[in-house]
């Protein structure tokens, strides 16, 4: 669940982060190439436009920035609503799926875009991760990725 807790000025994404992994790390699986380019826990919050998004209390973000290439002969779909972290026995899938760009707007992308053949995107995933929890893993569909304790 996010808060939305102000009103404000136009940004991108700031504030504290803790980097939890920092390391080109390429998945294959199906027919595409997850590449997963950093995650973070936090920041915890994010604009669009005037509005300042927060988690609820006992909740945090956590960020996977990943480039996703269709390694197929024709455009597929990939469906992004299939990464997730674990939490104990439950899953906690993405909830946002935003462009990676340093600078400019906020956005809430296609969760199932379609990617032409060779062709790659840049993504930004959001978790809405239970404070009290750490996950064991990144997943995509059928590609995973341990993550270090945090």
């Amino acid at each position: 669940m996010v808060a939305v807790l102000s009103i404000g000025s136009f940004s991108s994404l700031g504030g504290c982060a803790h980097t939890v992994l920092d390391k080109r790390t390429d998945l294959k699986g199906d027919g595409w190439t997850l590449t997963v380019r950093k995650v973070t826990d936090g920041p915890n919050h994010f604009n669009t436009g005037n509005v300042n998004y927060e988690p609820v209390a006992g909740e945090r973000f956590i960020w996977a920035v990943v480039t996703l290439r269709n390694e197929r002969q024709q455009a597929s779909k990939f469906a992004f609503d299939q990464c997730d972290l674990d939490a104990g026995a439950d899953v906690v899938a993405a909830s946002k799926v935003d462009h990676d760009l340093a600078v400019g707007y906020d956005t809430d992308l296609d969760h199932q875009p379609e990617v032409a053949a060779g062709d790659s995107i840049d993504r930004r995933l959001m978790f809405v991760y239970p404070k009290d929890r750490s996950p064991t893993r990144l997943r995509c569909a059928t590609m995973t990725l341990p993550l270090p304790p945090f």
